[in-house]
């Protein structure tokens, strides 16, 4: 059977594509518009985070201080934009539809702020040792 676009519940007819008497196609439309309007600065600020984040390691081995306390900035930086826009490739879309993908896509958010403590951690240790 088919599955709501939205919410992933089966739909009642084929050629149904959202739930019906839900609010499942308005905020599913509404989710396209943001992600069409916003996925560039996503893109562009993912390729900046990921730069920073290997040149961050790379001086982590020299300098381990500011190594770690660049990841980890720009880990929270990472962290917040997946939060703000919890975008996902589109065949994540495809198999778990919006609501699941969007609600994992925050979870590693939340990851992503863990392994910020983390790295932040590992700068206070090593200033500290």
């Amino acid at each position: 059977m088919k599955k709501c676009e939205y919410c992933a519940k089966e739909l009642e007819s084929y050629h149904l594509q959202y739930c019906k008497d839900t609010d499942c196609e308005k905020l599913a439309l509404e989710f396209y518009d943001h992600r069409r309007s916003r996925e560039k600065i996503f893109g562009i600020i993912n390729i900046v985070c990921i730069c920073l984040i290997m040149i961050g390691l790379i001086l982590a081995v020299f300098k381990p201080v500011p190594g770690n306390i660049i990841v980890a900035v720009t880990l929270i930086i990472l962290g917040f934009t997946v939060l703000a826009m919890p975008f996902a490739p589109e065949n994540f879309y495809q198999k778990y539809r919006i609501q699941k993908t969007t609600r994992m896509v925050r979870i590693f958010g939340l990851i992503l702020f863990a392994a910020a403590f983390a790295f932040g951690a590992l700068a206070l240790y090593y200033f500290t040792h």
